[in-house]
């Protein structure tokens, strides 16, 4: 439409606490439709991430069967050198209640890997979405609250948590099951 002005990029999100379920599902989807490359050739500052990592018992909150997030997690995969990683202990449900995102993993397997944890639950502190700098954390599933970082410190610190936690993890959630 001539004269018309193009949409404004997603804002970065704000640093602190964000409370509400439509407000933490929509801070989900706008970190992983953030990954995307933009079609106008805009840069998001979650474009550049080359590992993506996911945790929560079972996702049943998480936005993962909408197709736009489907797609934007393609397309950046389809840049080469990424990897999604996720955590979790109940990937059953996980497929049950996301059954395209469960077809759409099928597809991605060779860069995305499933991971629960050989004892005990997934560590609440893990619990989230990091995509560096970014860093949503669940603080309580329940009251639907996520703390917000944006700094590369937190960061940087929550990839070394992660890297210490998959120590004691084991892979979970195969692609395909084989059988006779």
């Amino acid at each position: 439409m001539p004269g018309s002005t193009p949409p404004l990029p997603t804002p970065w999100p704000s640093p602190g606490i964000h409370q509400g379920r439509q407000v933490c599902t929509d801070l989900l989807r706008q970190a992983l439709l953030g990954l995307a490359p933009q079609a106008d050739g805009g840069v998001w500052p979650l474009a550049g991430t080359r590992t993506l990592w996911l945790a929560d018992p079972d996702f049943a909150d998480w936005p993962l069967d909408e197709p736009a997030v489907q797609a934007a997690l393609s397309a950046w995969l389809r840049q080469g050198g990424r990897q999604l990683r996720m955590a979790g202990q109940r990937f059953a449900v996980t497929a049950r209640l996301h059954p395209r995102f469960a077809r759409w993993r099928r597809d991605w397997s060779h860069v995305v890997e499933a991971w629960a944890p050989a004892e005990g639950p997934v560590p609440p502190v893990l619990r989230g979405l990091l995509a560096a700098p970014l860093w949503l954390q669940w603080q309580d599933a329940p009251d639907w609250r996520i703390r917000c970082f944006t700094d590369a410190v937190h960061a940087r610190a929550v990839d070394a948590q992660i890297a210490d936690f998959l120590q004691r993890c084991e892979a979970a959630w195969p692609a395909t099951t084989l059988g006779l």
